[in-house]
């Protein structure tokens, strides 16, 4: 239970990398690889565009078909009690996101609804309880839709927006995909609610509370953020070097802080 506490926070709030490349059939052609990479790609940036609540693990879940090991390991978390109830909320309301993701291979929008009545029925008083009700309202007009679209028809016809570009250069390379989408979206306030989570919660590890102030700090000294907040985040750095002093990090965050200290 304690790895899957890790793993809930550490993956879904803070991953910063890709999962192991998939396998793909032998004899598939070069040319169909490519496309198939490809198709894999915009499904996560398809489903980031559709749903700004997912957080990077789930994408990653929607991108690799990876739906029920992303509800394993969700699901680990709402049964650890040490975390607090706005955190297993979140666990159960990211299920429910990934199984109505209208990009996700692997849709149920049944199995997203049971999930979005648990956060209600369990944690009423949680933030993640305001957002399920707003999904459960969603896939009731979804329902009276006369025409259902799979993932794949619907990926036919989808084009990027130009606003949300998350390998953008002047991204911090050290900003997790959570923390890019929030900037480029002007979300940040969303984000940072989720981080502090991270950090407010006593059955939080050490090491993640550390990584969530750091991508703090990244994201309101982010220039492309358009609410740039050069005091917020260099507070964040701050209380980062001052609470964790031994952390890996530290090295990372005095440049940052000085960088924030010198610019204008």
């Amino acid at each position: 239970m304690r790895h899957a506490r890790y793993s809930l926070i550490a993956l879904a709030l803070l991953a910063g990398c890709s999962p192991t490349t998939p396998l793909f059939i032998a004899q598939v052609a070069t040319h169909e690889v490519v496309d198939y990479k490809t198709m894999k790609n915009n499904r996560m940036v398809a489903a980031i565009e559709d749903e700004g609540d997912l957080l990077t693990f789930s994408a990653m879940a929607i991108r690799d078909a990876h739906s029920e090991q992303a509800e394993e390991t969700y699901l680990a978390g709402y049964h650890d009690s040490k975390l607090s109830n706005e955190v297993r909320a979140i666990a159960l309301y990211q299920i429910g996101l990934v199984y109505m993701s209208r990009y996700n291979d692997q849709r149920n929008d049944t199995k997203a609804l049971n999930y979005f009545y648990q956060v209600l029925n369990e944690f009423p008083q949680t933030q993640a309880a305001t957002r399920a009700e707003a999904r459960i309202i969603m896939l009731r007009k979804r329902a009276e839709e006369p025409v259902q679209k799979n993932s794949r028809e619907l990926l036919a016809n989808w084009k990027p927006q130009q606003t949300l570009d998350l390998y953008k250069p002047s991204l911090d390379p050290d900003m997790t995909l959570l923390s890019r989408r929030a900037v480029l979206k002007d979300r940040v306030g969303e984000a940072e609610q989720l981080y502090m989570l991270a950090v407010a919660d006593p059955g939080v590890p050490q090491d993640i509370k550390e990584k969530a102030l750091y991508q703090l700090g990244l994201m309101y000294l982010a220039p492309d953020n358009p609410q740039r907040n050069r005091d917020k985040g260099i507070g964040y750095l701050r209380r980062l070097l001052v609470q964790f002093p031994n952390s890996d990090l530290a090295g990372k965050a005095s440049r940052h802080l000085n960088a924030g200290l010198n610019s204008q």
